[in-house]
């Protein structure tokens, strides 16, 4: 049998067949692992909820910041806001008034409406603070009167007012768009640092570590208003971008090395799962009606500093450094030893114990394998290139481009302005739903059939997609048939690409190189969000409803790769996992009734 055929069949088997304890060292759930798995992924909650938190709020920081920027001009904007206000609001008087009395002094008026009308006059004559409907139309005047000569000196200085605001515009726009692109460019220097850290203090220390970033940036944000310093809310966003690339390198690296193989999928989704609950939840708690408020939105970025508590006291006092990070790295196979009896509630750990000996075995060295080695070792090659495209691809998927044209879609729709933030909520709930779906899936189907039909039904999508957008004008159907589009893209990308990636490279890589290949990976995750935040607009504005076929072909190419060179890792060693790389057969572990290490020749 040809390789591809064999990995063809692989795909069968994992869409046909059940999982059971042959060939493989499994185990089931136990409660010590479930609270772990938890524990770890409020770093992951906390990383998704710093995404999600600014999208509502964004107005409001924004103001913060010409409020203490500008001061004179904020000022005049109030003014101005007022007289506006003002303004619009007697307009809106005149109008009422003027439309009633000429329905109730038209002679082609029936009954009926004359009626109505003389009941609105008196609603209004109410409404202005008048004894009866003659004399609305003098209280009218009166308030004109009043209004031209008050804002006479403002309306005199409109016209200076109205080109200092576009400056402060510019500037507003300016300055959100670097504290946006901090976060991103904080994420690269989390993603890159994460092997260093993870290296030098070990996964469960190096975990505890990167909360100091998240209790950092809540404190900056949460005094900012206090101490009037928009620069406070500016580094934060920086801040919470370095915990966000470090949790991405930490916590997959954690979660596959506390997890047995049959699980290592379901516990690796656990990282996007409470990422995408971190978005909702803060999409949720920004609401005007909630925390979206003037008074409240610098609570509402700090609130990480809660989960970020609760998590770090928990990692520190009731669980366990990784075994594999313990017997690998640091030799300590009695602490290995007690903290898998721990996780896997049982004393038969022996099997799992010999494998992560042979695996110590495999690596070269003592020392963990560096950035440079990463690049320049055969055997590592096409495990970072495969790493490297899944990361690449899930960024440039086109995610951030879906969320980019809901809200102009769900208006096509007639969808009302007050209620868009709803069905934004909405394409955020689906996506935690569809993640939650992928975790049971993940390890009964595999990665590779969960990577593959959902990016083939995402081509068939943007195509169609595509096609409605530019079809919104002939009929409100395809606004509709459009957001049908986004929501089938949020759902293959939940179960597919927006999980996979972090999990892959976890799981594809020995001991001594994980951490270095998850940091570069991360790294190229975070620069091409990077890039695409700051060419989207562009894009979009030079090739209109056509961009999604860009995405097209991006997900095409990345398709092509993963039927080619992605093995498919479910239920697979890591030894498994390097000997399919290079070409060799390696043992299948499975465990005798004692628990001692059996080898079966069968790949």
């Amino acid at each position: 049998m040809t390789r591809e055929e064999d990995q063809n069949n692989e795909v069968y088997q994992n869409l046909t067949q059940k999982a059971d304890g042959s060939g493989a060292i499994n185990h089931k759930w136990t409660l010590y692992l479930v609270l772990c798995c938890i524990t770890v992924t409020t770093s992951s909650f906390i990383f998704g909820y710093n995404i999600g938190a600014t999208n509502l709020p964004t107005p409001l920081i924004k103001d913060f910041f010409v409020q203490n920027y500008f001061a004179r001009f904020y000022n005049q904007s109030l003014e101005y806001k007022t007289l506006d206000d003002k303004i619009e609001r007697l307009k809106n008087y005149e109008s009422k008034y003027n439309q009633n009395r000429d329905i109730k002094n038209s002679l082609e008026s029936n009954e009926t409406d004359i009626q109505q009308a003389e009941k609105n006059l008196n609603l209004l004559s109410e409404e202005i603070g008048v004894e009866n409907v003659d004399s609305i139309e003098r209280k009218l005047v009166e308030m004109r009167s009043q209004l031209n000569e008050s804002g006479a000196e403002l309306e005199d200085k409109r016209e200076e007012y109205n080109q200092a605001k576009a400056k402060v515009d510019a500037f507003k726009t300016f300055i959100w768009t670097v504290t946006t692109a901090l976060f991103v460019v904080g994420g690269m220097v989390g993603a890159f640092t994460s092997k260093y850290v993870a290296d030098y203090f070990g996964r469960k220390k190096g975990i505890i570590f990167h909360h100091i970033f998240t209790v950092t940036g809540a404190v900056l944000v949460l005094i900012a208003p206090y101490v009037k310093t928009p620069e406070c809310v500016i580094v934060s966003r920086f801040i919470y971008g370095i915990q966000g690339g470090m949790t991405c390198g930490l916590i997959p690296t954690y979660l596959s090395e506390i997890s047995p193989a049959n699980l290592r999928g379901a516990t690796g989704v656990m990282h996007q799962l409470c990422i995408t609950v971190g978005i909702l939840i803060a999409q949720t708690l920004g609401f005007r009606q909630l925390m979206g408020t003037a008074d409240l939105w610098h609570f509402l970025l700090a609130l990480p500093l809660v989960p970020c508590l609760i998590g770090t006291l928990s990692l520190l006092v009731f669980f366990p450094e990784s075994p594999r990070a313990l017997l690998i790295n640091n030799g300590d196979e009695n602490a290995a030893t007690e903290a898998l009896k721990r996780l896997r509630n049982s004393n038969n750990v022996s099997g799992e114990i010999e494998e992560m000996n042979n695996e110590a075995k495999e690596t070269k060295s003592d020392e963990a394998i560096s950035l440079k080695d990463l690049f320049t070792l055969s055997e590592l090659r096409w495990p970072l290139i495969t790493g490297l495209v899944l990361q690449l691809a899930q960024q440039l998927c086109g995610i951030n481009a879906i969320f980019f044209y809901s809200e102009g879609i769900f208006r096509n729709a007639s969808i009302q302005e007050s209620d868009i933030q709803y069905a934004v909520f909405l394409t955020g709930f689906i996506n935690v739903i569809c993640t939650i779906v992928c975790v049971p899936l993940i390890d009964r189907l595999g990665r590779k059939p969960l990577l593959v039909y959902p990016m083939i039904v995402i081509i068939i999508d943007f195509i169609l997609l595509t096609v409605f957008l530019n079809f919104q004008e002939k009929g409100m159907i395809f606004s509709y048939l459009s957001i049908v589009c986004i929501i089938v893209f949020i759902m293959c990308f939940a179960v597919g690409l927006g999980p996979i990636p972090f999990l892959y490279v976890a799981e594809c890589f020995r001991q001594d190189a994980r951490s270095a290949a998850l940091a570069i990976c991360m790294f190229a995750n975070w620069v091409a969000n990077l890039i695409l935040t700051l060419t989207f607009p562009y894009l979009a504005q030079l090739l209109t409803n056509y961009v999604f076929l860009v995405f097209t072909v991006i997900v095409g190419l990345a398709v092509a790769v993963i039927l080619k060179k992605v093995p498919e890792t479910k239920g697979r060693s890591t030894e498994e996992i390097m000997a399919h790389f290079l070409g060799r057969k390696a043992p299948k572990y499975t465990t005798d009734e004692s628990g001692k290490l059996m080898a079966n020749s069968k790949v």
